[in-house]
């Protein structure tokens, strides 16, 4: 290859732009469209902005890279915050039910009392969380899930499944309802409740008798 092939290559490559004035184009085309809105403002407002244009296009099109490299890097930061902050915020909800089971010092017959307590006083979340301590107290007892220190929502779901196949809709519908209700605040409609309640209670039925 003879030192201009090489030369005409090199400047090709865009990593030598500014050698070409193609990084000028830039500022260019970012001046050509600062002076279009500028011109339309002047025939708007009878303003003048005459001169403007004038200004070196590399200061234009560095701007434009620092101003679009800073965007770049606040757009990473937040979403790297709301990852992290979704991740640990998972791994506390994950956790805060099982700890009330292992504090837990009501039997199931109690508990399923203060739920329907709860429900008299149309206090869904509440009545929801007991139903769902209930169901790990019932499962760890009848041997269907062992629940140990390090369990999670998930963990109990697939453990549960494996073991009473039937159980997989009550128990996901139970899961998804504690969370949506205390994490992820939402509501739930009174009928749909209503069916879950059923739902539940017919699933704590087949429980108790394995």
């Amino acid at each position: 290859m003879t030192f201009e092939q090489a030369m005409e290559r090199a400047l090709t490559d865009a990593k030598y732009s500014y050698l070409t004035g193609r990084f000028e184009a830039i500022g260019d085309l970012i001046v050509s469209i600062i002076e279009g809105i500028l011109r339309f403002l002047a025939t708007l407002f009878n303003m003048d902005f005459t001169g403007f244009g004038t200004a070196n296009t590399d200061i234009i099109s560095g701007i434009f890279v620092v101003v679009f490299l800073f965007l770049l890097f606040i757009s990473i930061a937040i979403f790297a915050h709301i990852v992290f902050k979704y991740k640990g915020r998972e791994a506390m909800n994950s956790a805060e039910i099982f700890d009330d089971f292992r504090n837990n010092r009501l039997s199931f017959d109690e508990i399923m009392a203060l739920a329907k307590d709860h429900d008299a006083h149309m206090n869904m979340k509440e009545a929801i969380r007991y139903r769902y301590l209930g169901l790990i107290l019932l499962f760890n007892a009848k041997g269907i899930v062992k629940v140990s220190d390090s369990m999670t929502g998930s963990a109990f779901y697939r453990e549960a499944v494996k073991n009473m196949p039937s159980a997989a809709e009550g128990v996901k519908e139970l899961i998804n309802l504690y969370y949506s209700l205390f994490f992820g605040h939402k509501s739930v409609a009174q009928n749909a409740y209503v069916a879950h309640v059923e739902t539940y209670e017919n699933l704590i039925k087949e429980a108790q008798h394995l």
